[in-house]
């Protein structure tokens, strides 16, 4: 925690600015360029900027980062450390019923709130073996490359980054307890960028590892970083006695109805606030059916797993719901407080609950709408082509100079460079481009989908879609905007590269 409010602090952010990037790992630090790994801050982008990257990380929503203040302001301003896990515990707790509230769960559904996607991971596996000791455990993993970059090592109960929400900076490779547990992963897409069909891979695995009395936990994934989505949500057979189902649906680009059918066959949930729902980076959830919820209550906790260096590193009592209470006499530290986690999940409710008042299938009508639009803008120009379209996220090849598409490293310069204005940077023909180089646009992260180009993502959030219910046109003018920053970035590309921008 220190070292994260330190450096934000170097760069003068508030004190609540500062305690949005605490909590987490790495990818939340200010780096010495003032903004995180993902040129993201820890405050409202200006009025004038355009957000997009709702699908990789984000800085706080005006409406967000209010929430956010209004928690610090009112329960951890002048909080004494002796108060602090109290006041901690009732605001999670009241946090849990809001996501459950929002989501609709069904009654004895459980909400336990971790620092990332990433880290939710990890849950599972102490789940699985909480109800299955003997067992081996072999975690399937779909879609490497486009998850999380931490899914994968955190599947095996390995750190995935070089810093841990109550460690720190850290040299550590395994959790303990975690160090017999196996893998089986598989990409999301074949060389060319063909899509593989993880489903029937998926479902040979399982049955391979029953037959070798194994216990599978067994992934689907509801929209990765393009937002493909594995043909088969994997249920839990025979409620979790056979195997684990879970669901990656951390982009929440989901309906309810969808979630539902999820719950009623048994599988687990690992849910974000912080794409979809626009929350700071980053804040997770893992989502039980009843009838795990309810074998939990009356097994014995992994304590193995939950050692201060394991689980201990990420989580506290006080994230856990009540069907985990064997687990919390093992977590229990009231000197471990993750109020960053808590801002960050406040901010993201705040998002839920605004988008509360649009139906579902309004939500399905605006995607679809604003997806076919956005695509019809990219394929205008020469210079760009839409590579997907799935749901709220338009993938986009741009074009180099050599007759191709840019490479991951290109890409990477031009996600750096849309975050920047690049008016004084190129010697543009007209005082139109002149304004649009000038445009501050964030998007979402590049993805390598084949050996021979990446792609950039624009993404329809939480805050965008409430935007487009009300001024479709306003909406879809700032998308023209950042296609066209990308074609001129296209067009300028070796003159921004010698620049040394």
């Amino acid at each position: 925690m220190e070292e994260a409010i330190a450096m934000a602090t170097r760069f003068n952010y508030s004190e609540l600015e500062a305690w949005l990037t605490t909590g987490g790992d790495d990818r939340s630090l200010i780096l010495d360029f003032g903004a995180n790994k993902y040129h993201i801050r820890p405050q409202p982008i200006a009025i004038n900027d355009i957000f997009r990257g709702s699908c990789t990380g984000n800085p706080p929503t005006s409406r967000g980062y209010d929430a956010a203040k209004k928690l610090f302001d009112e329960k951890f301003r002048g909080c004494s450390e002796n108060d602090l896990n109290v006041t901690l515990t009732k605001i999670f707790d009241e946090q849990r019923r809001r996501i459950a509230k929002y989501l609709d769960l069904p009654e004895g559904s459980e909400v336990i709130l971790c620092p990332s996607g990433s880290d939710a991971e990890y849950i599972p596996v102490a789940i699985a073996r909480a109800l299955h000791p003997e067992k081996q455990i072999v975690n399937g993993i779909t879609q490497l490359n486009e998850i999380g970059a931490g899914s994968e090592p955190a599947s095996i109960g390995r750190y995935f980054s070089t810093h841990a929400p109550f460690l720190g900076e850290h040299s550590f490779d395994h959790l303990p307890g975690f160090d017999n547990v196996r893998n089986f992963v598989l990409p999301a897409r074949e060389a060319d960028g063909n899509v593989i069909d993880a489903s029937k891979l998926m479902a040979d695995f399982t049955k391979s590892q029953i037959a070798q009395g194994n216990f599978p936990l067994v992934h689907g994934v509801f929209g990765g970083k393009t937002g493909v989505r594995d043909s088969i949500m994997p249920p839990s057979l025979n409620g979790g006695d056979t195997s684990i189902g879970i669901v990656d649906a951390c982009q929440g680009r989901f309906s309810l109805d969808e979630l539902k059918e999820w719950l009623k066959q048994d599988s687990i949930i690992l849910f974000t606030s912080s794409k979809f729902f626009q929350a700071p980076p980053f804040s997770g959830a893992v989502i039980l059916p009843q009838s795990i919820a309810t074998k939990l209550k009356n097994k014995r906790c992994p304590e193995k797993m939950l050692d201060g260096k394991g689980l201990g590193a990420f989580l506290t009592h006080k994230e856990l719901p009540s069907c985990l209470d064997g687990w919390k006499e093992h977590l229990y530290d009231p000197r471990k407080n993750n109020v960053g986690l808590a801002l960050r999940w406040e901010a993201g409710l705040a998002a839920m609950e605004a988008l509360s008042t649009i139906s579902d299938s309004e939500r399905i009508k605006i995607t679809d709408e604003w997806a076919s639009r956005v695509k019809e803008i990219v394929d205008k120009n020469d210079l760009l082509s839409t590579f997907s379209v799935e749901r709220s996220i338009v993938s986009i090849r741009i074009s180099n100079s050599r007759g191709g598409w840019l490479n991951m490293a290109e890409a990477r310069d031009v996600f750096r460079w849309m975050s920047k204005d690049l008016a004084s940077v190129i010697n543009a023909e007209t005082e139109d481009e002149r304004n649009i180089l000038s445009i501050i646009a964030y998007t979402g992260q590049p993805v390598s989908v084949s050996e021979n180009f990446a792609i950039i993502r624009i993404a329809l959030g939480a805050e965008s879609m409430i935007s487009y219910s009300k001024d479709k046109n306003e909406t879809l003018k700032q998308d023209s905007l950042i296609v066209n920053k990308l074609a001129l970035i296209a067009k300028y590309f070796d003159e921004l590269k010698e620049s040394g921008i």
